[in-house]
């Protein structure tokens, strides 16, 4: 086996079991969707939705992107001892700007009553999501280090168990209790209290009480500027359900939020998953010749599983809309949203996988700039399409600036790295996914039976147009039916 498909397979094998912990994520999301369109107005879920964006901003100004470091620096240290202080010195920092951030957020409440979310917001309220979020920032460090470890099931074990946990929670205090907001709040209060107390072995085992003055400059210098790209880009996207806010009503911004949460399910199970595995084996590796290659060849196979996905999404939309929304009027303009948004996330998979090699290189500056910039031109687009399209030109907004910011990435890709794509291959799936959503959209019938059978075959039909066209080489067709042969004898009724 090559030295390429071994790396891949490692992964892949990663990726499975970070996926398990997205999976629950989103499986937990779609169990409550139901539950917040039941026992939630959507203008309820649209302050949710607002307090959630506060958070993003929250998290992203973290740390200062010293937890970006701490991936990069890891594993130059060739001392056990080493990694601990390293270790150390990233949780203590960024515990000590979570504290402070803290604060800030809680006595600016007052201000973001009158000017973010228009409407008066009780302190206890305020306390609770901000001591709840605190307290998801204090597990983000651990969390990471077991993913920088390799340490798949063991991080998503964690994951799973605070993700059901809250689910749990939710159901509750939203049921029985009839608690809201309030009840929201408490549940990520105790279900991340839960996964403190799982990590605490992990961090006191990972722990030496050293600071690490000279690496925490050299990290910080690392990472803050790609933090600093990113605290702009979040601050800035979040104008969108602020602007919408502002120019329409909390209706449109719960609208805009289920349809956000809904596509965002190709960016959990297959973006998060795939670069959680990929980018701790691709610094890992980032000095060996065929580095260049097994990303070149990575970045295809990203593309194929990423497409798929945003395939299914868009031609099941109407169903899973329905479902999820519990059939819930209120919440039916999400349909029209949700294909837009799908498509703008499948730039967003590709413009976080050219970021590694770009980091590969430690052109961060690039990054900052490129992220400052996309920023910038997300706030004009929010501006000038929500008074006129509400929540669908938010939608717009956002797959144009995925578009600009994944082209623009290349560029800098094909400049500092010189990577060789598979331009061919990457032409082909765009062209038979292209084709296959247009199919879709040009075939509407009014039986849903009929409609989930035409939908199927297009799916069928976009598998056999790669198959015609030779997408697939032949080494992995043979891999394919070697796969095929071991797991048709070990399941016969696969045979």
């Amino acid at each position: 086996m090559s030295n390429t498909f071994k790396q891949f397979k490692l992964t892949v094998i990663q990726s499975f079991f970070y996926s398990l912990g997205n999976f629950a994520g989103k499986f937990s999301g779609i169990i409550l969707l139901p539950i917040y369109s039941f026992y939630l107005p959507i203008e309820e879920f649209g302050l949710y939705a607002l307090f959630e964006a506060i958070f993003q901003v929250f998290q992203v100004f973290s740390g200062l992107g010293i937890k970006l470091g701490l991936s990069r620096w890891y594993w130059d240290q060739k001392e056990e001892q080493d990694r601990k202080s390293l270790f150390f010195t990233t949780f203590l920092f960024n515990s000590i700007v979570c504290i402070l951030l803290s604060f800030i957020i809680y006595f600016s409440f007052n201000l973001l009553s009158d000017y973010y979310f228009k409407s008066p917001i009780n302190s206890s309220l305020a306390l609770l999501f901000v001591v709840g979020n605190l307290i998801r920032l204090f597990t983000e460090v651990p969390m990471l280090l077991l993913r920088i470890q390799h340490k798949a099931k063991r991080h998503s074990v964690f994951q799973v168990i605070q993700l059901l946990s809250f689910v749990a929670f939710v159901a509750v205090f939203l049921a029985i209790f009839d608690l809201g907001l309030y009840g929201i709040f408490w549940a990520t209060i105790l279900s991340f209290l839960i996964q403190t107390l799982l990590l605490l072995p992990d961090i006191f085992k990972n722990v030496f009480l050293k600071i690490e003055w000279k690496k925490t400059i050299e990290m910080l210098r690392y990472g803050f500027p790609v933090a600093l790209g990113n605290m702009v880009n979040v601050a800035f996207a979040f104008t969108d359900k602020y602007f919408i806010n502002i120019f329409s009503n909390l209706k449109q911004v719960g609208t805009f939020t289920l349809s956000h949460k809904i596509s965002n399910v190709v960016n959990l199970l297959v973006v998060n998953s795939f670069i959680s595995a990929y980018m701790h084996s691709y610094f890992k590796t980032v000095d060996s010749a065929d580095s260049d290659s097994f990303f070149s060849r990575s970045f295809t196979y990203f593309y194929l599983v990423i497409s798929f996905f945003s395939l299914l999404i868009i031609l099941f939309i109407d169903e899973l809309v329905l479902v999820l929304t519990a059939n819930n009027e209120q919440y039916g303009g999400s349909s029209a949203i949700i294909p837009v948004l799908t498509i703008g996330l499948i730039f967003g998979g590709v413009r976080q996988m050219l970021l590694l090699p770009i980091n590969k290189v430690k052109k961060t500056k690039v990054i900052g700039i490129v992220s400052v910039v996309a920023g910038a031109i997300n706030v004009l687009l929010n501006y000038l399409l929500i008074p006129e399209w509400k929540a669908l030109g938010a939608a717009y907004a956002t797959g144009i600036v995925q578009l600009l910011s994944a082209l623009t990435l290349l560029y800098f890709t094909l400049k500092y790295v010189k990577i060789k794509f598979e331009w061919l291959r990457l032409l082909l799936l765009t062209i038979a996914f292209v084709f296959c959503v247009s199919l879709g959209y040009l075939i509407q019938v009014d039986s849903i039976i009929i409609a989930i059978l035409i939908k199927v075959s297009i799916v069928a039909l976009w598998t056999g147009l790669l198959l015609v066209s030779r997408f697939l080489l032949p080494e992995e067709l043979l891999r394919i039916k070697q796969f095929w042969a071991k797991w048709s004898k070990k399941l016969p009724f696969l045979g």
